[in-house]
C-alpha cells in the first residue's frame, strides 16, 4: 500500500463521527503537512546525494520490503500523532476547531522570534503582557459599568437591585420581566440561579460600608478582585493574621512555608509545598533580611509582579514539554489544549476570576 493510500485510510478512520467541515479541513491540512514532512525526511535519510556529483547513490536496497514498511509506519505514526492531538478534547467538532484556531493564533503571537517554538522567556513575557492588559482593561471597564448601572437613583453607589436588574438584562430578560419576576427566582434556569448565588456571595465580601450597596472601589473588588488594591491589602492582612505565629507583624521563612498552618493544595505533598514556598519566600524577601513585612507581601501578591507570569510559564512548560527539550512546539500546546485554554496565556480574565 502506498503512503498516499495509507494516509487516506487513516484520515477516514480518524474523522469518522466528526462531521464538522472546518475540523475536517484543518485536519486534512495537518495531515498533508505531516505527510510532506515525513516523505522529505525519508528521502533525506534513505538517500545520499553528493553536492558535486551527478551520480545517484543509495545506501539501501529499495527492493527490500522492510524499507517501505518503515516508511509506511513513520507516516502512520505522524498522522495519528497530529490527528489525535486535534481530537483529544471531548467537546464538539466546532468547539475543537475554534480552540485549535485560537491556540494557533496565540502561539504565533507569543513566538516573538518567529522560530516556531515557544521558549520559557517568550511564554513568560506573553503571560505578563496579557496580565497587564487585563488589569488595565478591568479598571477602565469598572468605571463605565458602574456608571451604566447607577441609574435608580444616580447617587454614586450601586445597589443590589440595580446590579441584579443589569445582570438579568445582560442575560436577555426584558424590563417587564425584571420588574415583575419573583425574588426567589422561581422559573429561572438553574445556571442563572447559580450565577446569582455566586454574585451575592462575592457582593457580601466586597460590601464593607453597606451590605446593600457598593461604592466605585467596592464595585471593582466585586467584579475584578484581582485589580482591586483593597482586595490585595485584605489578602495581606489575612495572610499575616493566619501565619504570624510569634505576633511580630512579619513572617519568617518557616511561618511562610510551614505546611501545618498553610492550606496545602490537593495533589502536592507537604514536602513539595514547603520547598516551593521557600522559593517564593526568597523572591518576596526583597531586602534579604529573612523577614517579610506587609509591603513586601503586598508587592509579592500583586498580580502585576512578574514572578506570577514566570511561575505559570514554568508550570505550563513542565506539563506540556513532552520531549523535554526546554521549548514548546505548537503540537505540544495543542496536545494540552484544555490546560492552555484555562491559562493566562489565552484567557487572563477567566483564569484570574477562577483564582479569586
Amino acid at each position: 500500500m502506498s503512503p498516499l493510500i495509507l494516509i487516506r485510510v487513516l484520515l477516514k478512520k480518524l474523522l469518522r463521527g466528526h462531521s464538522n467541515m472546518r475540523l475536517h479541513l484543518r485536519l486534512r491540512l495537518w495531515v498533508a503537512l505531516a505527510l510532506g514532512y515525513v516523505l522529505l525526511m525519508a528521502f533525506v535519510h534513505l538517500f545520499h546525494i553528493p553536492l558535486r556529483s551527478r551520480t545517484f547513490h543509495s545506501h539501501y536496497d529499495m527492493s527490500d520490503e522492510g524499507v517501505l514498511e518503515k516508511a509506511h509506519s513513520a507516516v502512520k505514526e505522524m498522522v495519528e500523532k497530529y490527528a489525535k492531538a486535534a481530537l483529544k478534547h471531548p467537546g464538539s467538532g466546532a468547539e475543537t476547531a475554534e480552540q485549535i484556531t485560537l491556540l494557533t493564533k496565540t502561539f504565533k503571537k507569543a513566538d516573538s522570534n518567529a522560530n516556531e517554538v515557544l521558549e520559557l522567556s517568550e511564554l513568560s513575557s506573553w503571560i505578563a503582557k496579557k496580565t497587564k492588559e487585563h488589569l488595565t482593561l478591568a479598571l477602565r471597564d469598572n468605571i463605565f459599568t458602574f456608571t451604566a448601572i447607577d441609574l435608580d437613583p444616580r447617587n454614586g453607589v450601586v445597589s443590589w437591585e440595580e446590579f441584579h436588574a443589569y445582570f438579568l438584562k445582560q442575560h436577555g430578560y426584558d424590563d417587564e420581566f425584571i420588574k415583575n419576576h419573583e425574588h426567589n427566582h422561581k422559573g429561572l434556569p438553574r445556571e442563572i440561579k447559580e450565577a446569582i448565588m455566586r454574585d451575592k456571595a462575592a457582593w457580601s465580601e466586597a460590601a464593607r460600608s453597606d451590605p446593600d450597596q457598593l461604592t466605585l472601589d467596592e464595585f471593582l473588588a466585586f467584579r475584578h478582585p484581582e485589580s482591586s488594591h483593597a482586595t490585595i491589602l485584605n489578602i495581606v492582612e489575612e495572610t499575616i493574621a493566619k501565619l504570624d505565629i510569634d505576633g511580630d507583624g512579619q513572617l519568617t521563612s518557616e511561618e511562610f512555608a510551614d505546611p501545618e498552618i498553610n492550606d496545602v493544595p490537593d495533589g502536592i505533598t507537604p514536602e513539595r509545598y514547603k520547598e516551593e514556598r521557600l522559593k517564593d519566600f526568597k523572591i518576596a524577601d526583597e531586602d534579604k533580611n529573612g523577614l517579610l513585612d506587609r509591603k513586601e507581601l503586598l508587592r509579592f501578591i500583586d498580580p502585576r509582579n512578574t514572578h506570577h507570569a514566570e511561575k505559570e510559564a514554568l508550570n505550563l512548560m513542565t506539563s506540556a514539554d513532552t520531549d523535554q527539550d526546554g521549548v514548546l512546539t505548537l503540537l505540544e500546546v495543542l496536545g494540552q489544549r484544555e490546560l492552555f485554554m484555562a491559562s493566562k496565556m489565552v484567557d487572563a480574565a477567566k483564569s484570574f476570576h477562577d483564582e479569586f
